[in-house]
């Protein structure tokens, strides 16, 4: 007869701060996972509302760990050193796990030895009307650094990570919490992880105004540091791998510039853009024309076709979505 395999136990970590809004709402989708073997761990991350008291209403069934506010990053780290299994995954305080998530992530790795990472697709819902779409991002696997560098389309909910990999990574950044999930993922692939993904939708984010990826210019300057960061630290590595590291820093500030026009920030954003541009990189032309546009139209035409491409594109994308 067979061996018969023991499931490997994954630890899903749960940063949470003043959650007390939705943090049932996280927990009871760890807690309804269809598969057997789930540690659930909430870091109570310095919260003064009721955060504490509900997740101690669960009793032994999520582990409650308490810290100084130290912000999310921090807080997974600390999840992480304490977790007990063998696989991780990160949910957000006021985000859903998909029942089937860890069962058909963990069912992955156990047949794909080669990947240290499981990604999906994840849908993003109004929590005020209800409304729901799913981006169509990039998906490779394998070696997905040249992908990756140019931005993040893998949602922290959204990976299954062997947590031998996510160690070898170094956990997140303590001094970086907008964009941390990018720089996590970027250090983890630049360290040899392999992803591999799954055509499955496995999480819900939760879109409300307390959200910080609502405040598009402060996560665009924190995506530009975390390419700043990586440039420096890794330029070695990125050159083995004939990656321009000046065009790399000046995609992501052209970029920044792009939403500080958005913002109406025009005269600083046509700045970056132009001293950005001087340097050759994936999609320059596009930058250029976006500059000069800026300048001779101003931000209002501009933001205004944005609005117009958003409605647009996010409602075929809702409607392929379907509900949240």
């Amino acid at each position: 007869m067979s061996e018969r395999r023991t499931a490997a136990t994954v630890s899903v970590i749960i940063a949470a701060y003043n959650a007390e809004k939705y943090i049932a709402h996280a927990v009871d989708s760890v807690l309804a996972q269809s598969y057997p073997c789930v540690e659930c761990i909430v870091v109570d991350d310095g919260s003064t509302d009721g955060t504490a008291e509900i997740v101690k209403g669960y009793g032994s069934r999520v582990r409650y760990l308490y810290q100084q506010n130290a912000e999310r990053s921090a807080a997974r780290n600390n999840g992480m050193r304490e977790a007990r299994g063998e696989l991780i995954s990160f949910l957000d305080a006021d985000d859903l796990l998909a029942p089937e998530k860890l069962a058909e992530q963990a069912a992955f790795l156990a047949e794909h030895p080669e990947y240290d990472v499981a990604y999906s697709r994840v849908s993003y819902f109004n929590d005020k009307d209800g409304s729901s779409f799913t981006p169509q991002r990039r998906t490779p696997s394998g070696d997905i650094v040249a992908d990756l560098l140019y931005g993040n389309f893998i949602t922290i909910h959204s990976p299954l990570i062997r947590r031998d990999a996510a160690l070898r990574g170094g956990g997140f950044d303590p001094a970086c919490n907008r964009y941390e999930d990018w720089d996590f993922l970027l250090r983890l692939a630049l360290a040899g992880a392999k992803f591999g993904f799954q055509d499955r939708l496995h999480a819900k984010v939760r879109l409300h105004p307390g959200n910080t990826i609502g405040d598009q210019v402060k996560m665009f300057e924190a995506k530009l540091r975390v390419a700043e960061r990586i440039a420096e630290v890794y330029a070695a590595e990125l050159k083995r791998r004939s990656v321009d590291v000046r065009g790399l820093v000046a995609f992501h500030q052209a970029d920044y510039g792009r939403i500080l026009v958005l913002a109406g920030r025009g005269a600083e954003g046509r700045a970056l853009i132009r001293e950005a541009v001087r340097i050759p990189f994936p999609n320059r032309k596009i930058f250029v024309v976006f500059g000069l546009a800026a300048g001779l139209f101003g931000s209002g035409i501009l933001v205004a076709a944005q609005q117009l491409y958003d409605r647009v594109v996010k409602g075929k994308r809702a409607a392929k979505g379907g509900s949240a």
